[in-house]
């Protein structure tokens, strides 16, 4: 078994393998592999992952298109790690960042120090700016909805999982839509589990055209977003982020021309406070259409790409 597994989905842009690859070379250890999940491409991507040197194991993985979830939970049934990582085809690690995060595995027990299922650290742009913010705490034991939902700690994070934690809670797969906003699994953990958190740098993110930092994926997939909305909806979510999260809710629900939206509801308990919410929202939208309306109101749509 290895160290680490790192996952990375791609689906024609072969060209940025390389790059990854390169920064594969620079971990201080070699205990890990690293698993391509060819989601269907019909560039070079097959050529490309087999020409590497193998420093490290390298796994190229092939299957039909079915987008990043589905690849994502292909390569994970394919790890054989303590340790899994989901790695864009266009980021980057930092150098001995798998040697750093070992540092915090506990043998013993099989999980990050204090018990903890997932080690989550900070991510910086190609300048070096820390993405979003910085954690409120150089070290800290919480989870992802009381620790960073309800507190606004905003911008992509790097969070390594337990291998086993991301297959007990793989990402859904729902009517065919073929991407989810990946804090799912953070969310789906936080109700039974505690994550680490440290101020530590592992990952460097270029966000380059294609990537799904460029694309609006909750419109693109309601159903997954309203899947993701009502998982969301209930406590330890503060009550703000309950009502927001019940209206988009529903907001994606009747999108999807689903019945019996309360009776599905997570949060029956604030239903008709979402649902007030909602209605406020589609009377803004429909005043929005006016000029002097628009400029009084301006309402935020639903759409917006928060994770």
């Amino acid at each position: 078994m290895y160290k680490f597994s790192i996952i990375t989905p791609t689906l024609n842009r072969s060209k940025y393998l390389p790059r990854v690859y390169n920064s594969l070379c620079k971990q201080g250890i070699t205990d890990f592999e690293w698993i391509i999940v060819d989601d269907g491409s019909t560039d070079n991507t097959k050529d490309t992952a087999l020409s590497f040197e193998k420093l490290f194991e390298i796994k190229y993985l092939y299957k039909e298109n079915a987008g990043k979830p589905s690849a994502m939970n292909y390569g994970i049934q394919n790890a054989d790690s303590y340790i899994s990582l989901s790695l864009d085809d266009d980021d980057i690690l930092c150098p001995n960042t798998l040697k750093d995060a070992w540092e915090y595995f506990d043998m013993d027990t099989k999980t990050f120090k204090n018990n903890c299922v997932c080690l989550s650290g900070l991510s910086i742009y190609e300048n070096g700016d820390i993405i979003g913010h910085k954690f409120p705490h150089d070290y800290y034991v919480s989870d992802h909805i009381r620790y960073v939902k309800n507190q606004n700690i905003l911008g992509d994070k790097c969070d390594f999982f337990l291998t086993e934690i991301y297959r007990k809670f793989p990402f859904p797969l729902i009517n065919n839509d073929r991407q989810i906003a990946p804090g799912i699994i953070n969310i789906q953990v936080s109700f039974i589990y505690k994550i680490l958190y440290i101020n530590h740098v592992f990952q460097q993110k270029e966000f380059l055209e294609g990537g799904l930092s460029t694309q609006n994926y909750w419109y693109k997939n309601p159903f997954n977003s309203e899947y993701f909305y009502n998982v969301s909806s209930v406590p330890p979510f503060n009550l703000k982020l309950q009502i927001k999260n019940s209206a988009k809710y529903i907001f994606y629900a009747r999108m999807n021309k689903k019945k019996n939206i309360f009776k599905n509801a997570n949060n029956k308990n604030i239903f008709f406070l979402g649902l007030i919410s909602y209605n406020i929202y589609t009377i803004k939208e429909y005043l929005c259409k006016f000029p002097f309306f628009k400029k009084i109101l301006k309402p935020k749509s639903y759409n917006k790409n928060i994770t």
